[in-house]
Order: C-alpha cells, then structure tokens, then sequence
C-alpha cells in the first residue's frame, strides 16, 4: 500500500483528470468498456459512489446505507464541479475521521482510510474507460498501478470466497489449488511488483512474492491493470503468458466487476 497523503494527492489528481474529460466530451458519449454507459453515467456511477461513502465515513456508520438518489447535472460545467465537489466530501471525510476510523466496508479493512483507496482505483480505471472511448491513451504511476492490481486482487479475494453467502461473478475462480502468477516489469517496484495467486476450495488467495505457477502473466503494472481489470484484453495488452493459458482465460472470464 501507499502512503495515506500519496492516496489524497493521487485522488484530487484523478479526479481533476476526469472532471475535465466531463467538461470538454460530449454527455452522450457510449463507453464500450461500461457496456450500456454514456460518460455522463460514468461520472454519475463516480461521483455518487464519492457521495455514499463519505456519508458513511462521516456518520463512523458499521452497516451499508442505500446510494444517495441524486440527479447529475446536466451542464458541462456544473456536471465537473458536481464531480469535484463529491471527491471533496469523501477526501474531507477521511481526512476528519482519519484513515485508521473503524466505518463499514465491504471487505476486512474496515476503515475509512478503506474507501479513499478503493474509490481512488474505481477513479483510475473510469477514467481510463473515459479516455478509452475518446481515443486517448491515459498514463498513471508505476506504483499506483502496482498498488491497483493489489486492490483487484483484493477484490478478488473477497469476492471468490465461499464463506460469505454473496454470489458474484468472482465466485467461479474457486478452485483446487490452481496457481496464478502476476509479474509487473517495470524497474523499481521490487515484491510489489509480483503477485502469487491460489484459487482454493474456500476461494481465491494471493501474496506479493514469487511462486512457481501453473500460469504466469508478465508485462507493464499499467497493462496488468487494465488487463485484471477487463479493460484490455490478452491480445491488447503488452503481456506475455507462460503455462496454461486456458486458466488464466477462465480467470478472465469470471472476473466482471
């Protein structure tokens, strides 16, 4: 994980990025990687999702409250300030309470510290769907997108388990013992930059380290990202596959999110 001001700075700096695509795109704007969006229903999905977890954080509540029904504006101006405004709640939110406040979550960080970094990864990626309709090719940190495929890897794991009475698309990666590793490629990043994966019986476990694996997927962070994350594909991301690559398709293939 990052450091706590590197998630606030990375956050207004994401935000900002999206706020401005808002503004100068066109509303109606289909977002193929969003099925079914339009950029102005991306940046609602963002900015409410901003919205609800600050109230969460604000009110220290320890159970899930219903998404706040609030139009987005329909302007470009007013839809970015919309946006920014909601960011400032949460980042305003976490920084009062502190990250280390025990608040709801869906996942066994229960802190608010919880939301700004997993709201700052949704951010990442939308934003990446964004500059992806628009033809744009987007940029991030290597580290933050190191810190990304540990947050889906996150996901995964909470996701796949069998123990929590939640069925989701993610529960099709249990599995018998079938190993999975990730290696990002770019310098610097040390065991950061590696990711041991176990599907089990109990769901998906995973480790930062090397392993031995029944599959291996080398390439950029960034690409493992959006790769993990379905928004490139093994043809158009620039990884190579070592092993089984039926496995890690089926890991593909059960990961929506």
């Amino acid at each position: 994980m990052l450091e706590f001001d590197r998630y606030l700075l990375e956050f207004d700096t994401e935000t900002a990025r999206l706020a401005r695509l808002a503004h100068d795109a066109d509303a109606q704007r289909p977002i193929p990687t969003c099925p079914g969006w339009t950029l102005e229903q991306l940046v609602g999905h963002v900015g409410l999702g901003h919205r609800w977890a600050a109230e969460i954080i604000r009110r220290r509540l320890l159970q899930p409250i219903p998404f706040p029904e609030v139009a987005v504006p329909a302007g470009p101006e007013e839809r970015s300030e919309w946006l920014i405004a909601g960011a400032s709640m949460l980042a305003d939110a976490v920084r009062e309470a502190g990250p280390d406040q025990p608040v709801w979550t869906w996942q066994k960080d229960r802190s608010a510290g919880f939301w700004l970094r997993r709201l700052l990864h949704d951010e990442v990626v939308h934003r990446f769907d964004a500059e992806l309709a628009l033809g744009i090719k987007g940029e991030l940190a290597t580290d933050l997108a190191a810190d990304g495929v540990s947050d889906v890897l996150d996901t995964a794991a909470t996701l796949s388990r069998t123990d929590i009475g939640v069925s989701s698309a993610f529960t099709g990666l249990v599995g018998t013992g079938e190993s999975l590793q990730f290696v990002a490629t770019d310098e610097g990043l040390g065991t950061n930059g590696e990711w041991s994966v176990v599907r089990g019986p109990g769901g998906v476990t995973w480790r930062h380290g090397h392993q031995r694996a029944h599959v291996t997927v080398r390439g950029p962070a960034l690409d493992l990202l959006l790769l993990l994350n379905r928004r490139r594909t093994v043809e158009t991301a620039d990884v190579e596959i070592i092993g089984d690559r039926e496995l890690f398709a089926h890991w593909w293939s059960n990961s929506t999110f």
